[in-house]
């Protein structure tokens, strides 16, 4: 099976990723798709359709330069690229629909995956260019601009948004063996104790 082999390993995906990132420590707190009632935070409706979308992961970040900024991230455990150029094409519209909707949770958009994708023109993927094509595409044309005429659509384009979600995507490409380079538990517990006392 193409992609993700089954729920399990999107579940185990987005376990290990969220376990990642708080070992960093620069993740003040973070919530997934699954822990009520905060999922709400991670949900946005397409402009033009009945559908609504969620983020699988998001949170606030800890520390200089990222004290306090927000959060959304997508997750795929994919053992190669498959189709995963089809669903950043989707992420990149998701974020700049989710930007107009809520900015205040939107300060960075992370793109959390097991394997690169289309790799010759990796240094464009967050480029203001590929988030106009996103957003043209007409798998998304529609549900974001209420029309399925290309110029109309691009007509409709919010400048600045499109800006603000090419400024702020991270591709974060992982490994299993990544998880082997964070803290361990107790020595997080310890680090987030001093963390903590500091702000007092």
């Amino acid at each position: 099976m193409a992609g993700e082999d089954n729920q399990d390993t999107g579940r185990d995906g987005l376990h290990e990723a969220k376990r990642w990132l708080d070992r960093t420590t620069r993740v003040h707190e973070s919530w997934t798709h699954r822990d009520k009632p905060l999922s709400e935070l991670l949900e946005f409706k397409w402009p033009h359709a009945k559908e609504t979308f969620s983020f699988d992961l998001g949170g606030k970040f800890r520390g200089t330069g990222l004290q306090d900024q927000t959060f959304l991230t997508e997750v795929k455990k994919y053992k190669n690229e498959s189709n995963l150029p089809t669903h950043f094409r989707d992420f990149l519209a998701k974020c700049y629909v989710a930007i107009l909707a809520h900015p205040a949770r939107c300060d960075h958009f992370l793109w959390f995956a097991w394997s690169p994708f289309q790799a010759k023109s990796w240094d464009t993927h967050t480029s203001t260019e590929s988030v106009k094509k996103a957003l043209l595409h007409q798998g998304n044309r529609h549900r974001i601009f209420g029309t399925d005429d290309e110029a109309e659509a691009a007509a409709q384009i919010d400048a600045e948004a499109l800006v603000k979600v090419s400024e702020r995507v991270w591709l974060l490409t992982f490994t299993d063996k990544q998880q082997d380079l964070v803290l361990t538990r107790e020595h997080y517990i310890e680090v987030v104790k001093m963390i903590t006392a500091e702000a007092v």
